[in-house]
């Protein structure tokens, strides 16, 4: 019998999307697919050029769907389009895309969206940051590619949730602790390390956050790495990522997320064994570590 096949295109090979192959090809196994992955550097043109060429090539060797994670916040409508047209299933992991339900209406495959939530993750980031600085304060903020549209929706997300009296300063990155790291340390040669007053430090990964204490721990002014070092870090990530930070005190706390791989391949499945639609919309579970009121207390 042969295998359903389904191909899985992730941005790039960051923690979260590592994990993500990793938990993609161990679902497929268990499910009995014939799973590929490809990843794509965060060059959402090379997202593009990677489905376009299965897409354009011989229909007997096209997959059943596309689990696509999106490099760039536009999220590929033409590609969707496209495969869609051709029959492939279209599942968006983690974006909340404005194609999918005109998609819908064509009924022939399953079109859908499974996501961890990427605003109500920015939402819960801002209420940490209100749970930390009661009395306002400032933040100084390591966001993703400003083409990311995980970086956007969870920069909306924190902006809508963060007291008025939170000043964010803002140092862009590419996805990855290192990214972070250099990203910063550029700030610092710009921007003098005794320069403004920062009471807190949010990463939108933890690896960010991460990068950022890096940079700050090369600072050759003892007194002035002490105050970076000192200060409250925050992140996002899975458990087994950033449960351990937060007990070790790297990070004060935490957006705890899941991955949706699993849950994308088990649903794109079962939509397209029984022809059924599933949900537009379908998200993940998320939560702070520690919980709201004792980060309160913690503080």
């Amino acid at each position: 019998m042969k295998k359903t096949r389904i191909v899985v295109s992730l941005p790039n090979d960051n923690a979260y999307q590592h994990e993500q192959g990793v938990v993609a090809k161990l679902t497929g196994e268990r499910m009995g697919l014939d799973l590929q992955v490809l990843q794509a550097d965060d060059d959402s043109i090379t997202q593009g050029q990677q489905l376009l060429k299965i897409i354009q090539s011989p229909a007997e060797s096209w997959p059943s769907a596309f689990i696509v994670e999106p490099a760039s916040a536009t999220g590929m409508r033409r590609v969707a389009e496209m495969a869609v047209t051709a029959g492939i299933a279209w599942v968006v992991s983690n974006s909340d895309v404005d194609y999918i339900e005109p998609l819908r209406k064509k009924p022939q495959v399953p079109v859908f969206i499974v996501t961890q939530g990427q605003r109500e993750i920015g939402q819960l980031q801002g209420k940490q940051i209100a749970a930390l600085l009661p009395r306002g304060g400032s933040v100084l903020y390591i966001e993703g590619p400003s083409m990311s549209s995980v970086a956007v929706q969870r920069r909306e997300g924190m902006d809508s949730t963060k007291p008025p009296n939170v000043k964010i300063t803002t140092i862009r990155s590419i996805w990855s602790e290192e990214g972070a790291y250099q990203s910063t340390a550029t700030w610092l040669r710009m921007v003098p390390a005794s320069a403004g007053k920062f009471d807190l430090v949010a990463g939108q990964t933890h690896e960010l956050a991460l990068g950022a204490r890096k940079a700050f721990q090369k600072i050759e002014n003892q007194e002035q790495q002490k105050k970076w070092l000192g200060m409250p870090y925050i992140g996002i990530g899975i458990s087994n990522q950033v449960k351990s930070l937060v007990s070790g005190d790297v990070l004060t706390a935490a957006v705890i997320t899941s991955v949706t791989m699993d849950v994308a391949l088990k649903m794109v499945v079962h939509a397209i064994e029984t022809k059924e639609q599933p949900p537009e919309r379908n998200v993940v579970d998320t939560s702070s570590y520690p919980e709201l009121d004792k980060l309160t207390a913690k503080r």
